[in-house]
């Protein structure tokens, strides 16, 4: 893997988990990103891929880690399969931690206001948006043998 894609990843783990405990109290998303999230957590530890699909807005996009990679729309034929495979990347190079692992660690999500739009939350390789439907997964970022 390229050194700067490493350093991305490595940058992405730290940066989508670190705030503040004062400011995540004040952040008005957090409330109802953790209901979704604790509903998105449980179907991914279950391996519940139709729960996942009904979880996200489709079609889906996956980005690769640099801006120049190309995004693919995945449907609900064709995302089951990319979000095991993304589940098994690894997110955080230094401690080895896989996507899957991520999610499991992380009971409640911890979001960063410095880095999130209103109605927007990422944690780690997943993007979410709140819509009229309320919070669903709107953009994967995948690992780099895709």
């Amino acid at each position: 893997m390229p050194t700067r894609r490493l350093l991305a990843r490595a940058s992405l783990a730290a940066v989508s988990f670190v705030v503040r405990p004062a400011a995540a109290q004040r952040d008005p998303r957090a409330a109802s990103i953790a209901a979704f999230w604790r509903g998105f957590r449980a179907a991914v530890r279950a391996g519940d891929m139709a729960a996942v699909t009904r979880m996200s807005r489709l079609p889906l996009e996956s980005r690769g880690e640099l801006d120049d990679e190309p995004m693919r729309r995945l449907t609900a034929a064709t995302l089951p399969a990319a979000f095991r495979r993304l589940l098994r990347t690894v997110e955080d190079v230094r401690n080895n931690r896989t996507v899957l692992d991520v999610i499991r660690d992380t009971p409640e999500p911890v979001l960063d206001p410095r880095n999130v739009a209103p109605g927007q939350a990422r944690i780690g390789s997943l993007e979410f948006a709140r819509g009229q439907e309320g919070w669903r997964l709107v953009t994967i970022y995948r690992g780099p043998e895709e």
